[in-house]
């Protein structure tokens, strides 16, 4: 078995059936094998799948356990050589997969390639191309040019020895042989959702080469998710799951010290945001807390992240899961 393509399935099997579809037509000189891990299984949702490709692995995770999990889950049962790790909103339109496989197995520098998302236009997505792209979004400081050139002095651009090559690799389309992904113990299964990706990442990149390569490339049809911000201010740029997620992260990627500077960041950020827009409204002549929406939310971002620090800081195990309470923007938004 050439590679085995594994999908995390939460009720998306309409999608998952356009995107087999999709690598059964444009996927023709591999052996191949399709995984499907479902997290959230209803008797009989995937009979259209499985009357279509009888030959799909359908594997009952017993619950929501998570992607990382999931995807663990998909990894050990796999056959294949190489492990294709695949959203379910996802087309391809070429032999990318193949493509991905042949640059794999020629070049034994390379420990793990990614996919360049497209849209339906088959135009560029944007995604952080390193680590450290990720890492500059974390810290919210007044937008202009000295701070935005302290935080680049900090966290410089990366810069690597061939120009395909970079350090983080979107988890929507990531290959990797089997061998180095059990070497590594798989994703890391205290992640929930999001940001499992940058650390396995992380990871894969001390050991080897991680490279997108224009010709790998995948539609990508992103999807409403309870878990992404409603809305977006300057300050509340960030989703409760998906900081939880990064926090973590950068703990374990990087240390304490990074963690803590974060952390300080937003708890030096809560009064001065405050203090600024109620002097702001003592000069307007309005009520001191007239329009304070986003200063309030971003409070309780806060609160919600400090019930987090300590199991962080201490990593203790997961999954990192966010309660339903927890989830601000949505909370907010109904």
């Amino acid at each position: 078995m050439d590679v085995s393509i594994v999908f995390v399935n939460y009720k998306t099997e309409a999608l998952l059936l356009d995107c087999l579809r999709s690598i059964y037509e444009h996927t023709t000189d591999l052996h191949f094998e399709c995984i499907i891990v479902d997290n959230h299984y209803v008797p009989g949702q995937n009979q259209a799948i499985l009357s279509t490709y009888p030959q799909t692995k359908w594997i009952d995770s017993g619950g929501n356990v998570g992607f990382s999990k999931a995807n663990n889950i998909g990894l050990h049962a796999a056959s294949g050589e190489y492990v294709l790790f695949l959203n379910a909103d996802t087309l391809v339109f070429d032999a990318t997969i193949s493509k991905a496989f042949q640059k794999l197995k020629t070049d034994s520098s390379l420990a793990a390639i990614g996919g360049i998302q497209v849209d339906l236009n088959q135009e560029a997505l944007p995604y952080y191309r390193t680590l450290n792209d990720i890492r500059r979004d974390f810290y919210i400081v007044p937008n202009s040019p000295f701070f935005h050139q302290l935080i680049d002095r900090l966290l410089p651009v990366q810069r690597f020895s061939r120009p395909e090559e970079t350090n983080n690799l979107v988890g929507a389309f990531l290959m990797a042989s089997k061998e180095i992904l059990l070497k590594l113990h798989g994703w890391d299964e205290d992640f929930f959702m999001y940001a499992e990706d940058a650390e396995l990442s992380y990871r894969l990149s001390k050991i080897g080469k991680l490279a997108y390569f224009d010709e790998v490339k995948f539609i990508h049809l992103i999807q409403d998710n309870p878990f992404r911000r409603t809305t977006y201010s300057w300050v509340n740029r960030f989703a409760m799951q998906i900081q939880v997620s990064n926090l973590l992260w950068i703990r374990k990627s990087y240390g304490i010290l990074p963690f803590l500077v974060i952390y300080a960041n937003y708890t030096f950020l809560a009064p001065v945001f405050w203090a600024w827009k109620i002097c702001l409204n003592l000069l307007k002549g309005k009520s001191i807390l007239d329009d304070t929406n986003n200063q309030r939310i971003f409070s309780q971002k806060l609160g919600i992240l400090y019930r987090y620090f300590f199991p962080i800081l201490f990593l203790r195990k997961g999954p990192y899961r966010i309660k339903t309470e927890e989830n601000i923007d949505q909370v907010n938004k109904s």
